[in-house]
């Protein structure tokens, strides 16, 4: 295989992981509506689909403190999330380059501040990097300890606590 065609699977899975974090990030907005609304409830509520990563996961913690086990299978998921949203802000927001004939990204990280100055420095991000995280991510998404799991327990613990 060519340098080009490497370089288009490269790019392909990049692609594909910032698809697939986008549908967990909506998955998510669908929980904190399950959880604040009630199953019986449309899910789509603009206001809480639009709001940032950040506080979708303040709310769904706020929203499980009522159930111990949901809140430790949601705080397994968070943990895994938090790492592949760290290499998403560094593919969405800090690309500076493409290489070829070896397919990889350069982006600009933030390093601690010194003397009031902010700092950056280079990290290289190959192909086995992004299938990696690629991989991860769709484990959030549909594994066993994953946000399908945890989405179908919502809904059932909120269906019992409305019959009572």
């Amino acid at each position: 295989m060519n340098s080009f065609d490497l370089n288009d699977i490269f790019k392909k899975n990049v692609g594909e992981f910032i698809l697939t974090f986008s549908e967990i990030e909506f998955g998510l907005g669908v929980m904190i509506s399950y959880l604040e609304n009630g199953i019986q409830d449309t899910p789509l509520k603009p206001d809480i689909i639009g709001l940032n990563l950040d506080d979708k996961r303040k709310r769904i913690r706020n929203g499980l403190k009522e159930n111990s086990e949901l809140s430790k299978l949601w705080s397994k998921i968070e943990g895994k999330i938090s790492d592949c949203n760290e290499f998403r802000r560094l593919i969405a927001h800090g690309i500076v380059s493409n290489h070829l004939p070896n397919p990889s990204l350069q982006g600009l990280i933030k390093v601690k501040t010194r003397n009031g100055v902010k700092g950056f420095k280079f990290k290289d991000i190959t192909n086995e990097e992004v299938e990696k995280k690629l991989k991860k991510l769709i484990d959030i998404n549909s594994g066993k300890i994953g946000l399908g799991v945890l989405n179908s327990e919502i809904k059932e613990w909120k269906k019992i606590k409305s019959q009572c």
